[in-house]
């Protein structure tokens, strides 16, 4: 693995080929997700070219391989240059063009550098997996109760090892009567709420038709409706991992304790895209208090540097803010934030030191000038 100085002058053709990074993005843990995160800390002018990377590796990935004869494969190339030359055109703006030209020089680079120039990936067609045959396949192993809720109100489920469900509108679960052997699996069909009881010895799992969410112990949200076009999963304190329902990690992870694929904390969530069969990971639309926040974070400030307020949302919030600390970090602010939303507080503090923020993956960037 190279060292994090010398991941400085990567491209994202760079970053796409390194071990070490597509470790991170495609089956990341704790060690990969620590490094990339302080290292995106420390390095932020280098981000562009991470997300750039990530998206074209996740792409790829998630696409399987066909063989193609020599005129297809002349073809492929003369469409990609082509594309490369009507995107690079000087009638193009020249922020749209830097961006989209590096896409598709990446793309050009990956597809012959990484698939040696002779492989297309074709988009997988939608699985054959829903709701009815996963629970037919279950019921050949054991017997399965299920419960519908075809009612207008939410229905409380209680699961025989001690875990509980808050089962929507519209929504079907089916479960064992007993939980056996090394693994508790209940399968879903709509939107439902879970309070898991923590047992690392015996993960849980919530298989909907096109994603299998993993957990130890922990409350979190699923929406897998039918008829929805994503399927998304909200998690409000511990920790799940997501992968799709028919990935290789789907096997993987019914024989490991661990929490892989991608993995999300508090005030994070997962939305899976049915059309184009991506994951994408990103913070909830309102983040909340988190539990175990410290009771002293009052949110009232009197000529405090900055610093100290990022440090106290982070904390409260189980948020990572990204900023250059020296150009920022010492602005003092005097500001009453103790009844304002997250993003609230951030338009107030961006406001009060002329920077703008943004949400990236799971990160807020704040960006701007010194405040001196």
């Amino acid at each position: 693995m190279p060292g994090p100085h010398d991941y400085l002058s990567f491209s994202a053709e760079d970053f796409a080929q390194d071990e070490h990074f597509a470790r991170w993005v495609l089956t990341p843990d704790a060690d990969t997700e620590a490094f990339w995160q302080q290292w995106l800390t420390t390095y932020p002018f280098q981000r562009d070219e991470v997300e750039l990377a990530r998206h074209l590796l996740l792409a790829l990935h998630q696409l399987p391989q066909v063989r193609l004869t020599t005129d297809e494969k002349q073809d492929l190339k003369q469409r990609i240059f082509t594309e490369i030359g009507a995107e690079q055109t000087p009638t193009t703006p020249a922020f749209h063009s830097r961006h989209r030209g590096n896409w598709y020089w990446a793309a050009a680079a990956l597809v012959f550098a990484l698939l040696g120039g002779w492989q297309l990936w074709q988009v997988r067609q939608p699985s054959a997996s829903s709701y009815e045959t996963l629970v037919a396949a279950a019921r050949q192993a054991e017997a399965l109760k299920e419960v519908v809720n075809t009612g207008p109100q939410t229905r409380l489920v209680n699961l025989p090892d001690g875990s509980s469900v808050l089962l929507r509108p519209r929504t079907r679960l089916a479960f064992p009567a007993r939980f056996t052997g090394l693994t508790r699996v209940v399968y879903l069909k709509g939107d439902a709420f879970f309070e898991v009881s923590k047992n690392p010895e015996r993960p849980f799992f919530v298989s909907t038709a096109h994603l299998v969410t993993k957990v130890l112990g922990t409350s979190f949200e699923v929406q897998a409706q039918p008829e929805a076009p994503a399927v998304v999963v909200t998690v409000k304190t511990g920790r799940v991992s997501v992968y799709p329902q028919e990935s290789q990690q789907a096997q993987r992870q019914l024989h490991t304790r661990k929490l892989e694929g991608f993995v999300l904390a508090p005030n994070q969530q997962v939305i899976y895209h049915l059309q184009n069969r991506k994951l994408l990971r990103s913070l909830v639309p309102q983040p909340i208090l988190q539990p175990g926040a410290p009771r002293t974070v009052a949110f009232e400030y009197a000529e405090t540097p900055i610093r100290k307020i990022f440090a106290d949302i982070e904390q409260a919030y189980n948020v990572d803010i990204v900023y250059d600390e020296t150009t920022l970090g010492n602005c003092p602010i005097t500001a009453s934030l103790s009844d304002e939303p997250l993003f609230e507080k951030l338009n107030l503090l961006c406001k009060a030191v002329h920077a703008s923020y943004e949400v990236l993956d799971t990160q807020i960037v704040v960006t701007g000038f010194s405040c001196q």
